[in-house]
């Protein structure tokens, strides 16, 4: 009778099994003496226990050569405890757990296995004193047996008169118990107990194995859940935020117009001063307008939403395009914005809209930290044909950036410290949005100079027409 953790009749991994079931008529070949058998049969194992096998079909693969290399009729493996063990100390519930747990049976009567599985350490029983001693024990005979009254009765009525337990060693420390058992009186030879304790390092190993390969599988699959939870967060934050940009647009579109209708007298005239608030409001609305957009921007890249929709446009209308929305800010500061570009005119094929965003987010930044001086954007071209790229450099006076800062300025949402970044508002999104748009399109943002005081520089380059 075939027992397993189930109780169900043991089903042998076509892997492990079928290189046993080549070996097995070798091993009983006449002629062959007990030690060549005994050599032969370990090299099968160690063969078979190379396969990816489970705990139990480990177990049982050590069982079967046992029971075919030296006539036993009976074999059991135990673990003590969780196997692989729990770190020394470690509680289960509130109480340590320091049983016996059958991993697989062969030949083992159903209430004998029961008896044996979640058995005490304390058990007076052979298999707990081997696994609390690291002893082997190696009983010749009915008597020998009776030493352990209530095993040895329960063994002798299975059949049994020998029996060897051995421990279960992997990596030195003690892992379980391997149990054989015979119909008649045996004498264990050297031989026979080195043989019997391989068998249980073998079987440590081979289970030991197993459950890393289990706990790797665990972690993969962990990892994978963990991802895809991980994902659908990502995609629900980029979805409320793009949800919560949008509903700010509409109102914030209607305070903008009607301090436009109220600034142009359509509702009355207006004092210089109510003129002057209302310039700072509607100042105030575009600005707001302005974070809106990075976080629209933001979320539809987070959420893999952002398209890329191409046309043929002159640089020269992007670059325009772009310092209309710029140079106000850069009035209201004393700053001046110059342009330095090809001496001749150059052609894009690319997304018009994008290729504008990110040009403001790169002047409007520098412009929020240039206090003083000049912003230069140069426009020029590198390569011939096919391979042509162009290149936008925006340098600026401003305060610079640490070379530590400079991978992390692209991260949403990062700014710069406090005290370098007094009184200019944004939300840590102009940088990172310009260079994954720029990414989008085939190109790059990097920085490639900066430092404390003395400025930075931004390069934005892009594929050239095709």
């Amino acid at each position: 009778m075939i027992s397993s953790l189930d109780d169900s009749p043991s089903v042998a991994p076509a892997t492990g099994l079928a290189a046993l079931d080549l070996a097995l008529p070798l091993l009983h070949s006449v002629g062959i003496s007990g030690a060549s058998r005994r050599l032969r049969a370990l090299s099968a194992l160690s063969g078979s226990l190379t396969d990816a096998l489970g705990p139990g079909e480990a177990a049982q693969l050590v069982e079967l050569q046992a029971l075919s290399a030296l006539g036993a009729t009976s074999a059991v493996v135990v673990t003590l405890g969780p196997f692989p063990q729990l770190p020394s100390g470690t509680f289960v519930g509130e109480v340590l757990a320091p049983v016996l747990r059958v991993v697989h049976a062969i030949g083992l009567p159903a209430e004998l296995r029961a008896l044996l599985d979640q058995l005490p350490l304390e058990a007076p029983v052979p298999l707990a004193e081997v696994a609390r001693e690291g002893a082997p024990l190696f009983l010749a005979a009915a008597e020998d047996l009776l030493r352990y009254p209530a095993w040895g009765a329960a063994m002798i009525s299975a059949g049994a008169a020998a029996a060897a337990i051995v421990p279960v060693w992997a990596n030195g420390e003690l892992r379980g118990v391997l149990g054989l058992a015979w119909p008649e009186a045996r004498v264990f030879d050297e031989d026979e107990r080195a043989f019997v304790l391989t068998l249980g390092v073998m079987c440590a190993q081979a289970i030991m194995r197993a459950h890393l390969r289990a706990a790797e599988q665990t972690a993969s699959e962990s990892a994978m859940i963990a991802r895809e939870v991980a994902e659908r967060a990502n995609a629900a934050k980029a979805h409320f935020v793009a949800t919560v940009s949008h509903e700010l647009r509409t109102p914030m579109n209607a305070v903008l117009g009607y301090t436009k209708l109220i600034a142009d007298e359509l509702c009355g005239p207006v004092t210089a001063l109510q003129r002057e608030h209302l310039g700072r409001v509607s100042a105030t609305g575009e600005h707001l307008l302005d974070l809106v957009d990075q976080l629209l921007s933001h979320a539809r890249i987070e959420a893999g939403e952002e398209t890329v929709e191409t046309s043929d446009v002159p640089v020269t209308m992007l670059v325009e395009q772009s310092l209309v929305l710029v140079r106000p800010l850069a009035e209201q500061k004393g700053l001046h914005v110059r342009v330095e570009g090809p001496a001749r005119p150059v052609q894009l094929h690319t997304d018009p809209g994008k290729v504008r965003q990110i040009l403001v987010n790169l002047l409007a930044n520098a412009v929020k930290y240039s206090e003083r001086g000049v912003i230069v954007l140069t426009v020029e071209t590198k390569g011939v044909e096919a391979n042509q790229r162009v290149i936008f450099a925006v340098s600026d006076t401003g305060a610079g950036i640490t070379p530590e800062h400079h991978d992390q300025i692209f991260e949403p949402f990062w700014r710069l410290a406090p005290t370098l970044a007094h009184g200019r508002e944004g939300t840590g999104l102009g940088l990172s949005v310009a260079r994954h748009l720029a990414r989008l399109l085939g190109g790059d943002v990097v920085v490639t100079a900066s430092a404390l005081g003395r400025g930075s520089t931004f390069v934005f380059s892009l594929p050239g027409s095709r």
